[in-house]
């Protein structure tokens, strides 16, 4: 059933959240490269030994526990964390380039493993896909640095003179550093953590996107290609919001926020369009503007994450904001999907329930004030 074939995406979403969070302290422990090679040894084996599965437990197991344990050691905690230590002016707009390297990474495959998959079989697939993630992720870690000073230059590569005032104060917010338990203390803490309702819809259609492609009779590669337009959708969304956010905030002063209350009622909206959809234009341009509007808010979201509460708890509070967010409420959407149409023929009901989440986003995101340190009101 589509219910049993989201479990594995939803031991993915779990998994991924609880190394996330081991990824934010390995970072602080061991150093950045060793958590990146670890992270991408572990996940291209899990990988490759997918190629090996007879059972649906063994892809749970393989893909859902070993290789999402991997990809969450290697990428989104340990990248977004480091990039928003080196920026400060343009921090959504490095943060969001720094992710565009799995979106446009799946954009390039999807239709390659399609077509590899026919050429030499699935299996054989697998075991070429986890040499590319070890072989890639090795070379991307020998060319990182945990942040500025460990390579004796300076956020945006400007020093903090006393007649730069600007570079000054961005380099003396850097040093404000947050504790789990303060952040918890505070009421924009978990309104941040409720706006993340909106994965509960993105990460179900993407776990779904083809299984409806076939439920409008639309042929297998096509609802890929789809898949692959969605993806493309948010790369371009990641950047604009990027640029767009640092725009905001360097031309008017302020907020990320209207980049974010576009991200969340865009994939209401999308929802709410997706009960009409009937052939494969309409789940094309719907897929497409939900993947714009999701991707649009991706980056910001870290980067909001480091605006409220400085860059230097970045990587243990976005791993913690990960492990509650991106695991819990991830892990929801594949298995609401998949029960939904399992029960009811139809994923109409499920969209309606995510776009109303989607919805609590936004009114999440209206109530976070700015955090004051010590103090659990905000200012």
């Amino acid at each position: 059933t589509r219910g049993m074939l989201s479990l594995g995406f939803t031991i993915n979403a779990v998994t991924m959240s609880v190394f996330g969070l081991a990824a934010g302290m390995l970072v602080d422990r061991i150093g950045l490269r060793r958590t990146v090679i670890i992270g991408a040894v572990i996940g291209g084996l899990g990988i490759a030994l997918l190629s090996q599965i007879n059972q649906p437990w063994h892809f749970h197991l393989l893909y859902g526990v070993l290789a999402s344990s991997g990809i969450a050691l290697c990428f989104i905690v340990p990248t977004v964390a480091t990039v928003r230590r080196w920026f400060m002016r343009r921090a959504a707009l490095a943060v969001s380039i720094a992710m565009t390297g799995s979106g446009l990474g799946m954009v390039i495959l999807l239709p390659l493993i399609h077509r590899i998959i026919v050429a030499i079989g699935w299996r054989d697939s697998y075991i070429a896909l986890g040499l590319i993630m070890v072989v890639g992720a090795v070379i991307g870690a020998s060319l990182l640095k945990k942040d500025p000073e460990s390579a004796g230059t300076y956020p945006d590569g400007i020093k903090p003179e006393a007649g730069n005032l600007e570079a000054r104060a961005d380099f003396v917010a850097r040093t404000e550093k947050w504790s789990v338990r303060e952040a918890f203390r505070t009421s924009s803490w978990w309104f941040l953590v409720f706006s993340q309702f909106f994965n509960i819809a993105v990460v179900g259609i993407i776990g779904h996107i083809v299984f409806w492609g076939g439920d409008l009779e639309i042929p297998r590669g096509d609802a890929v290609s789809i898949l692959s337009f969605f993806v493309l959708a948010a790369v371009a969304g990641r950047l604009f919001g990027g640029f767009f956010s640092d725009w905001l905030m360097s031309k008017f002063g302020i907020s990320r926020k209207p980049v974010l209350y576009f991200c969340t009622i865009g994939v209401a909206l999308g929802c709410f369009l997706a009960m009409g959809v009937n052939s494969e234009t309409e789940l094309l341009l719907v897929s497409l503007l939900i993947g714009f509007c999701y991707g649009s808010g991706l980056s910001v979201f870290p980067t909001y994450l480091g605006d409220l509460f400085g860059v230097v708890s970045v990587p243990m509070l976005f791993g913690v904001m990960f492990l509650l967010a991106g695991g819990l409420f991830s892990a929801i959407g594949p298995v609401l999907y998949g029960f939904i149409h399992d029960t009811q023929g139809s994923y109409d009901l499920a969209f309606m329930v995510t776009a109303i989440l989607c919805l609590i986003s936004a009114v999440s995101l209206f109530l976070i004030r700015a955090p004051v340190k010590g103090r659990g009101a905000q200012a």
